[in-house]
């Protein structure tokens, strides 16, 4: 394998390359070669030059792009410009099931899938061990294979398919963006929950908040930690990044399971 093959992300590229990640990298990249430009003329043609390499072999070079660059894309206006409708519903990042949380909270414990202790709620041993063992098989899975799960899983009408690194979710009253890694435990959590016997729009509304239990990687198998993460990244951040979100993260590839409130 050449140093070339090495640095290529075809995950990113090819037919697979998204317009939005490209244009805001082109950008990004031109301005700081222009910056170093000013200070050297040669730094910045150099700049400008393997800035533009990378983005052409790996789809991007600011962290986190594909998490926010759709969406960056779409705040200014210019989706349409990329072939998506400007006026198609705001993509969240949580499947909405308008249910009581108080009685979504006492149906999982009903049906078992939580146990409540003197220290506090846990996910009950046999649910977490079907939850792991399923998130385990779908993140064999290709992201069409995976596309087709969160079809089949959720309890309404709609059309999933491989979206901006993630799965686009869209219906008659919806659009919704889960990456990857919230796709994978949340299609786990309603096979998990519904097996029990829980009714699919409460198995719904417990997708997020189960995230919160998680202690394995949906999208790696790796070790989860609580960290922190700035909004505009996706990923992971050390203390030198100006954290602003408290999160549950993968130690060995950045993925963020579940985000917690802010105080």
């Amino acid at each position: 394998m050449t140093l070339l093959d090495a640095l290529k992300r075809p995950e990113y590229t090819g037919e697979n390359r998204c317009p939005p990640c490209t244009v805001v990298n082109a950008v990004v990249v031109a301005a700081a070669a222009l910056a170093l430009g000013f200070l050297w003329i040669p730094a910045g043609v150099v700049a400008l030059g393997l800035g533009a390499l990378a983005v052409y072999l790996r789809g991007y070079v600011v962290p986190g792009t594909p998490s926010f660059a759709p969406r960056l894309v779409a705040a200014v206006g210019l989706a349409g410009v990329f072939g998506h409708d400007e006026d198609e519903p705001r993509k969240s990042e949580s499947l909405d099931a308008n249910v009581d949380p108080e009685v979504m909270l006492s149906t999982l414990l009903d049906a078992g899938v939580l146990v409540e202790e003197p220290d506090g709620l846990f996910l009950a041993d046999d649910a977490r061990a079907a939850w792991e063992d399923t998130m385990a098989t779908l993140r064999k899975g290709s992201d069409d294979e995976l596309a087709d799960a969160v079809e089949t899983a959720v309890p309404f009408e709609a059309e999933a398919s491989p979206e901006y690194d993630g799965i686009g979710l869209h219906g008659p009253d919806l659009s919704v963006w889960l990456s990857r890694t919230q796709a994978i435990a949340d299609v786990a959590t309603l096979y998990t929950v519904i097996e029990r016997g829980v009714d699919p729009m409460v198995a719904l509304a417990a997708t997020e908040p189960l995230r919160m239990f998680a202690e394995v990687c949906p999208s790696c198998g790796g070790a989860l930690e609580e960290t922190t993460t700035r909004d505009c990244c996706g990923g992971t951040a050390s203390i030198y990044d100006s954290p602003e979100q408290d999160v549950l993260a993968c130690e060995d590839c950045g993925s963020v399971v579940y985000e917690f409130d802010e105080e």
